[in-house]
């Protein structure tokens, strides 16, 4: 494996109307580790679920969120880390006014590539939930119906 520099912009996406950038992939670490950024807005943030493949492990950069990882719920702060193995439920909303911003480590990498095939889908195309859930359960992602659904 060879050290890497990533350009600061790396690869923007559009995920269900939230800005992400991918920073690593996969690809570029024979598989050990990806990273996203996520730029949330009020409100936003993916519903419950579970990965069955990898951990993610998320920082946040700006901004506050709620948090429920297992059955354990808190909010985060800037400077907050938050382990999420793989097999235990957890999800975020954004709670700020201004954007917030989260960085979020893959491993071992290849989820990643959920958000590059859901990001290269239209606007439109990312609202056919049937699709976006094929796509995710290509990857082991499992979602969740909501708390007392």
């Amino acid at each position: 494996m060879n050290p890497l520099v990533i350009p600061s912009e790396g690869t923007n996406l559009n995920i269900l109307g939230i800005p992400m950038v991918v920073r690593l992939r996969g690809s570029d670490t024979g598989g050990i580790v990806g990273v996203a950024e996520s730029h949330d807005v009020t409100g936003s943030g993916p519903p419950p679920h579970i990965h069955h493949r990898e951990d993610e492990t998320f920082q946040v950069l700006e901004g506050e969120y709620e948090w429920t990882v297992g059955d354990k719920t808190f909010i985060a702060g800037k400077g907050t880390t938050i382990f999420a193995p793989r097999g235990i439920p957890h999800g975020y909303r954004y709670l700020g006014t201004e954007p917030g911003r989260l960085m979020c480590t893959i491993t071992p990498a290849g989820f990643e590539g959920f958000f590059e095939e859901v990001g290269a889908l239209s606007a439109e195309e990312q609202q056919d939930l049937p699709r976006v859930m094929a796509i995710a359960a290509s990857y082991g992602l499992e979602f969740l119906p909501p708390p007392g659904a």
